[in-house]
């Protein structure tokens, strides 16, 4: 498969890149820290992003943008630009093509007030970073298709209920998932990443803050590209989400121990003052429409202990 692969440099785009490079021909794409091997790409220029389509791709994958929830509160419109007006101009030049698009989206598009979240709960971002998301995800596949309960037509293709997929849909009714674009929320992603490192950055330090109050089913990234691949497949709207469920000090503390990392993890809790952004308490994402979960907190660490990859789901 022809991949091209939008935020290759990222923490979670280098796993991606560095996982799908060994069975497909990806090309990758990073903003601006060049990384050999890497196409340079503002996703704000438009023609350059069509320009780049014009290379003919079978799916391309959308991991880049704005994803750092402060600094999205802080400039919105950026984050506007970066996470959802790039995925419009995306579906509007793949128009007609066969180029499916696969967009990661969050967790954060949800307020953080039930106990799980599947594909059909109704979504209210309170920050920055997921109201972009949402607008994100209502770019590729519609904000019809988004609400409601969520509903599988023929195999592969998910739905909502005011949304029909393929050529036969009734006159009047929405078919804007008949291209066979995917979104695909992912909740807090733990690991290590072959490029830009970020999340185990976060124990450099002698002191690790790590909030008490924030309840998370995270996912190990090395298992996240074979999950991916898993369904890439489908149309419509998933979710993944790890097998346990932590708190973030619970999380940060359980790899400190597991690495004998340097640093003290401190219990923290309570959002930082305005303008820093809010941040759902809890967010646990489920599936109706698939069996795939992350690995265990044991069987990754495990894996990180070791060094080696996680495998595929």
């Amino acid at each position: 498969m022809r991949i091209l692969l939008l935020g290759a440099s990222g923490y979670v785009g280098g796993a991606l890149w560095s996982e799908w490079s060994a069975r497909h021909t990806v090309v990758g794409t990073c903003a601006s820290r060049p990384v050999p091997g890497l196409v340079p790409l503002d996703l704000r220029d438009q023609e350059a992003l069509r320009r780049l389509l014009d290379q003919g791709f079978d799916l391309v994958v959308h991991a880049a943008g704005l994803v750092d929830l402060s600094d999205a509160e802080r400039q919105p419109e950026l984050a506007r630009q970066l996470n959802a007006a790039s995925v419009a101009t995306l579906r509007s030049a793949v128009r007609g093509t066969g180029t499916r698009i696969l967009l990661l989206s969050t967790d954060n598009v949800f307020d953080g007030t039930a106990d799980t979240y599947t594909e059909g709960d109704e979504r209210a971002p309170v920050n920055a970073y997921g109201h972009s998301k949402r607008a994100a995800e209502d770019a590729l596949i519609g904000a019809d298709a988004l609400v409601g309960e969520d509903t599988l037509v023929g195999e592969d293709t998910l739905v909502g209920e005011d949304a029909f997929a393929g050529a036969d849909a009734p006159a009047g009714t929405d078919s804007r998932l008949v291209d066979g674009h995917l979104v695909v929320r992912i909740p807090l992603v733990y690991g290590r990443s072959p490029i830009a490192d970020r999340f185990m950055a976060r124990f450099d330090g002698p002191r690790t803050p790590a909030r008490t109050d924030l309840v998370c089913a995270p996912v190990y990234l090395p298992w996240l590209p074979g999950a991916l691949e898993e369904l890439w497949d489908r149309s419509g709207l998933l979710h993944l989400g790890g097998a346990q469920v932590v708190t973030r000090y619970e999380l940060m503390t359980r790899i400190r121990d597991a690495l004998a990392l340097p640093t003290e993890v401190v219990p923290v809790s309570g959002d930082d003052p305005l303008p820093a952004p809010r941040r759902p308490a809890r967010l646990v994402l489920r599936s109706v429409h698939h069996g795939l979960r992350g690995p265990g907190l044991d069987t990754a660490l495990g894996d990180m202990v070791r060094g080696g990859p996680a495998g595929r789901p």
